[in-house]
C-alpha cells in the first residue's frame, strides 16, 4: 500500500531538517505531556545542546489543502506547552491565514511554508525581486585640436570615430572609437550618470591623403543609468518565513536573466524606473551592467551568425 501523502511530506521535511546541522533530528517523535499526562505524537523533534543548555524543538508539518487558519495554530500552542518545548515551528505546504500568522508571532512560533519547484507533489513558483541597472552610453563627441608649431589637418571623408591613429613613433593605435572604448571599459570614474570630458589622446598623427598629421583628441560622453525591477524566477528546495518573508535553503538556482528583452518590455512583470522612485518592494538581488565599446579593430568586424 502506497504510503499517504502527508506522510511522505513529514519524512521530506525530516530528510531537510537532517542536512541542516548535526543536531538529533527524529522523525515520528512521543513525548507524555506534563499537563495532560498523554503521551502526545510529534510529527518532528530536534534535540541540541546550545553552551552546555538542552534545547527541545518541536516541528508541525501541515501538508493541506488551503492555509493553516488560527484555530489549528492554537492547536499547536496547546501542543507545545504540554510537552514544554523550547521552540516551536509550523511547516505549511499551502501558506498560513494573517490570523495563524499574527498568534504564531505572539506565542514565539516560526511559521515556514515548504517551497520547492521541482517536485510535482509540492510544486511551487518561486521568484525572487530583483533591480537591474544598465549604465548606458548615451551619446559622445570628439573634439580634434592643432598642437603648436605642428602641421594639423582632420580627415573629413571618413566617420570620426572610424579614423585611424598612430603614436608619434608611427605606431598603430587604431581607430578612435577604440581609444575611446579602452578609456570607457576600464576607467569606472566615467561610469557616473551625466556629462564628462577627459583628454582621449595627448598627442597622435592621422592620415590625411599621403601625410600625417599631429593632432590632440579631446572627449565628452553622456552617461545615463536605467533601472528595471521585476521577478526572477529561481530553482530551489527550502522555506519562506511568513513573519519575515526570508528564504532558507541549501542552494538558490536563478533562472537566466535577458537584458535585451526586458529593455524592450518583453518579460512579464518587469517595469523601468525613473531614477527618482522609491521601490515599494526589497531588491532580494542587485544586478548590473555596463555598455562596452570596442578596445582594438578586431572587435569591430561583425561576427559570424550560425544558423
Amino acid at each position: 500500500m502506497a504510503e499517504p501523502k502527508w506522510k511522505r511530506f513529514e519524512r521530506l521535511i525530516h530528510q531537510i531538517h537532517t542536512q541542516f546541522g548535526k543536531e538529533t533530528v527524529t522523525l515520528n517523535d512521543s513525548v507524555i505531556g506534563c499537563e495532560s499526562k498523554a503521551e502526545r505524537q510529534l510529527d518532528i523533534t530536534i534535540r541540541a545542546v546550545v553552551n552546555q543548555y538542552k534545547i527541545f524543538m518541536v516541528i508541525e508539518c501541515k501538508d493541506e489543502a488551503r492555509p493553516i487558519d488560527v484555530g489549528a495554530m492554537g492547536e499547536f500552542a496547546s501542543l507545545l506547552r504540554d510537552v514544554k518545548a523550547n521552540k516551536g515551528v509550523m511547516i505549511s505546504a499551502s501558506g498560513f491565514t494573517t490570523a495563524a500568522v499574527a498568534m504564531a508571532r505572539a506565542q514565539g512560533i516560526d511559521t515556514k511554508t515548504y517551497l520547492d519547484t521541482e517536485n510535482i507533489d509540492w510544486k511551487s513558483e518561486v521568484t525572487i525581486p530583483v533591480l537591474l541597472s544598465r549604465t548606458k552610453l548615451e551619446s559622445y563627441a570628439i573634439r580634434f585640436s592643432s598642437i603648436p608649431n605642428l602641421r594639423w589637418a582632420v580627415p573629413t571623408n571618413i566617420p570620426s570615430p572610424l579614423i585611424e591613429t598612430f603614436a608619434e613613433d608611427g605606431t598603430l593605435l587604431g581607430p578612435i572609437i577604440t581609444l575611446l572604448g579602452r578609456r570607457w571599459n576600464h576607467d569606472k570614474s566615467l561610469h557616473q550618470p551625466g556629462k564628462h570630458s577627459f583628454v582621449l589622446a595627448e598627442h597622435v598623427l592621422l592620415n590625411v591623403g599621403d601625410a600625417r598629421y599631429h593632432t590632440k583628441l579631446d572627449a565628452e560622453i553622456n552617461v545615463k543609468r536605467c533601472r528595471y525591477f521585476g521577478p526572477l524566477p529561481v530553482k530551489m528546495v527550502g522555506f519562506r518565513d511568513e513573519q519575515d518573508g526570508s528564504i532558507t535553503a541549501r542552494e538558490i538556482k536563478t533562472d537566466f536573466i535577458e537584458p535585451a528583452r526586458i529593455e524592450r518590455g518583453e518579460v512579464p512583470g518587469w517595469v523601468e524606473l525613473s531614477i527618482d522612485k522609491e521601490i515599494a518592494i526589497k531588491a532580494l538581488l542587485e544586478m548590473g551592467y555596463v555598455d562596452s565599446l570596442p578596445e582594438n579593430a578586431a572587435d569591430m568586424v561583425p561576427k559570424d551568425k550560425t544558423y
